[in-house]
């Protein structure tokens, strides 16, 4: 702990106006709802395929993720003497690992892979670098949580696109119980209802993904209206859904769970959906 002390003082003995406010927007363009609008938007309006492997790592990061603190419950270096902590509004939850590196690596490593570019295999290690750092500076996690946000955040991101691109090929979902058994075995390891909202994420993009292959196959080869009508159509519906589930639901474990799994059903299929009966071309 002494050593990581004085690893953030080192890391923040380079404080000054210009690298907060980097380090800011850093880290604020990790944060979980920017980047799921994102990749939703990549499914939406740009590549189906693409967009599901992202949001299938990041969902299943996302679990892992929260699985992991809830279970280990380490304390953040906020309030630690000689640590200056900044932007602990969406520092809240536990340290250890860290989320916002998880979550960063995990995207920056998808689009690599799926852009396979030695520029971007370059560019999207640094910016993944550079997420780290900023959880460092700003002083809301200790350089552990950082270490263990980017080996989860590359190792597990791999595992999903092996698992996601198995699918692709063989039709066969059952390749989705590489990841569901684990996850419902971390619902009685891990009694938190952090780890149930995430959990129904998860499930949700499966059960999601299964019903838009199997009963809509939407396209994304439309016309840029349709896309831009896609865009702004599916971000203020699942706002709204959310907003719905949220105020109908009951704040226990089963409501939780039950808040993001149609949350994530919606983005997955219900959405995609609604877009040609409502817009058709």
């Amino acid at each position: 702990m002494n050593m990581e002390v004085e690893i953030l003082k080192y890391v923040q003995s380079f404080n000054n106006p210009i690298l907060d406010t980097i380090f800011l927007i850093i880290t604020m363009s990790t944060e979980v709802p920017v980047i799921l609008v994102l990749a939703s938007i990549l499914y939406w309006c740009i590549n189906k395929k693409y967009g599901a492997r992202l949001l299938f790592a990041l969902t299943g990061n996302i679990a892992l993720n929260t699985g992991v603190k809830e279970y280990f419950k380490s304390p953040r270096p906020i309030g630690v003497e000689g640590i200056k902590s900044m932007r602990t509004s969406t520092a809240t939850g536990y340290s250890f690992p860290s989320g916002h590196t998880q979550i960063g690596t995990t995207f920056w490593v998808s689009i690599m892979n799926i852009l396979k570019n030695k520029y971007m295999y370059l560019f999207g290690t640094i910016i993944f670098i550079l997420i780290g750092l900023s959880r460092l500076y700003l002083g809301v996690h200790w350089p552990v949580d950082v270490l263990f946000g980017w080996f989860f955040g590359i190792f597990f991101t791999i595992i999903c696109n092996c698992i996601i691109m198995k699918i692709e090929e063989s039709q066969k979902y059952s390749y989705f119980m590489i990841i569901v058994i684990p996850m419902i075995l971390g619902l009685f390891i891990v009694n938190s209802i952090e780890y149930i909202k995430m959990a129904g994420l998860l499930s949700g993009f499966i059960v999601g993904y299964i019903i838009e292959r199997q009963c809509i196959n939407f396209k994304v080869d439309v016309s840029l209206k349709s896309k831009i009508f896609r865009y702004i159509f599916g971000l203020l519906s699942l706002g709204a859904v959310y907003a719905i589930l949220k105020l109908i639901m009951p704040q226990n474990y089963v409501g939780s769970y039950l808040r993001y799994f149609i949350l994530m059903v919606y983005a997955m299929a219900g959405a995609p959906y609604l877009f040609d009966k409502i817009w058709k071309e």
